[in-house]
């Protein structure tokens, strides 16, 4: 049976830091561990409340996201009685335009839509940037049992995991109840590297009545509707909001470094099996095509590939994505090559991510850090002299 779930994903991230792998992709569409994208993770975990459709609010342009996404029929989204994914984009252009004659659509409208229209007991809000893999019905269960008006889901981490100038939040819990949420810090203002806190997930759960009565106070304060903004929300009104610990694999994914990171902890069996099995299956858009050949002077070590790939040279301690040819005498370390790549003979790539459609000429030499790997961005040619022609 179904639980009666609005799920609205806050596809909202900032992408700055993540450029230029976002420059013309959000956050959710940036691609993982060799076949995935990062909507696939949220929307794998509404598989297993079987949700029959989802609104997505998108900061910029969603083209990559549609495309990838389509029907939503891989998640079990697309429906012929009341199901389906209901986007919109472009909502950073829509605010600046919001107090002009240009603009037509309204923010906390198609929020209200979607959520009043909607057969639901519980509106969940999302979004992409925690890549984790979340079991929703233990939520529902946990949020139903504590009989609360809000339930946020957090992460007890090390401040060090973060950036020292992100924007996330940490959760204060109550001094009489462990699990209760009693406000909230600026990540931005606790600097000790070693202490604990507990990290708000932007994921969070509240009736569908409290969340129309938030609805209609983020409109009168003109306020984003955010899982922060939504927590003051409540605790403002004298809701109960109840937080949630998800003691899996997580990672912020909040810039280069942190994307990287993410990627290579996939080569560990440990940190792929407690993201990809401890929960939901992960699902993605099928494509189906031929299995990656390996040249007989191939060397590999510590690779996860994609399929439809030609390996002739060396490759170790890496992600590569579908269709990516690396030729003889080529040598590949600790990077992430992105689809439809060319490795030409005798070039050498360390601590680099190649987006898509990037051709390597022979003999070109690119070497990055763990710290701080070289990207490359769409469609670029880089030359054996070091000169990159940039694509996107």
């Amino acid at each position: 049976m179904r639980i009666k779930i609005a799920p609205i994903l806050n596809l909202v991230e900032n992408s700055e830091k993540l450029k230029p792998l976002t420059n013309r992709r959000p956050v959710a569409s940036l691609p993982f561990g060799c076949r995935y994208r990062l909507i696939d993770f949220p929307f794998s975990s509404l598989t297993g409340i079987e949700a029959s459709s989802a609104a997505l609010f998108i900061a910029g342009s969603g083209h990559s996201l549609y495309d990838h996404i389509r029907s939503g029929a891989t998640w079990g989204l697309e429906s012929s009685v009341g199901g389906g994914v209901f986007t919109h984009s472009h909502i950073n252009l829509k605010a600046e335009l919001a107090d002009t004659e240009l603009y037509t659509g309204n923010y906390y409208d198609d929020h209200y839509h979607f959520v009043s229209r909607s057969n639901a007991d519980y509106v969940l809000l999302m979004g992409s940037s925690m890549l984790s893999n979340i079991q929703l019905d233990s939520l529902v269960r946990f949020h139903e049992k504590k009989e609360s008006d809000a339930t946020v889901i957090y992460k007890k981490i090390k401040r060090k995991d973060v950036r020292k100038d992100s924007t996330h939040t940490s959760l204060i819990m109550s001094e009489n109840d462990s699990e209760r949420i009693a406000g909230l810090h600026s990540l931005d203002e606790l600097t000790d590297e070693e202490e604990a806190v507990l990290l708000n997930m932007e994921m969070m759960i509240l009736d569908k009545e409290t969340f129309l009565n938030h609805l209609y106070s983020a409109r009168q304060q003109q306020k984003d509707v955010t899982v922060k903004n939504l927590i003051q929300f409540s605790l403002d009104a004298d809701k109960t909001v109840f937080g949630y610990e998800y003691t899996g694999y997580l990672k912020v994914i909040e810039d280069i470094n942190s994307y990287y990171q993410a990627n290579m902890d996939m080569l560990n069996e440990d940190n792929f099996n407690a993201l990809f099995y401890r929960a939901n299956p992960v699902l993605t858009k099928p494509k189906n095509s031929a299995p990656t050949y390996y040249g007989k002077k191939s060397e590999i070590n510590n690779v996860q590939f994609a399929n439809d790939c030609e390996i002739y040279g060396k490759v170790q301690n890496s992600i590569i994505f579908r269709k990516v040819n690396i030729a003889e005498g080529a040598e590949v370390n600790n990077s992430i090559i992105m689809q439809d790549s060319y490795v030409e003979e005798d070039a050498y790539l360390n601590y680099v991510i190649l987006d898509k459609h990037v051709y390597v000429k022979k003999g070109a030499r690119l070497e990055g850090t763990p710290e701080n790997p070289i990207v490359v961005a769409k469609d670029s040619i880089i030359y054996a002299e070091g000169e990159i022609e940039k694509g996107e």
